[in-house]
């Protein structure tokens, strides 16, 4: 999928498993705070398209990928502001710890 505007975001899930589902909400409800056009998010289920999470090089899901950035983000995206961080294309708090 390609954005007019705005940055590609494509999300892994596989089917609809519990962390799956929860993942898909929290970025959409995410993304509607956000001006209309900003991102453009794609999902994909890993079952239906395994090569193009090998490609990806994604093993776990949920991820949350934003290429324009080289960034992921593992998990169900409950962490709102490790999420906003990333939306951001910034270093999120969780990254700088040691």
């Amino acid at each position: 999928m390609a954005a007019e505007s705005g940055v590609v975001l494509v999300l892994f899930i596989a089917n609809d498993s519990p962390r799956s589902v929860i993942a898909c909400t929290n970025i959409e409800t995410e993304l509607a705070a956000r001006p209309p056009g900003m991102f453009a998010l794609e999902i994909v289920n890993v079952s239906d398209d395994p090569d193009r999470a090998l490609a990806a090089r994604v093993l776990v899901t949920p991820t949350l990928l934003a290429p324009a950035y080289a960034r992921r983000l593992v998990g169900d995206l409950r962490e709102r502001v490790q999420l906003a961080y990333f939306l951001l294309g910034l270093s999120t708090p969780v990254e700088h710890r040691a």
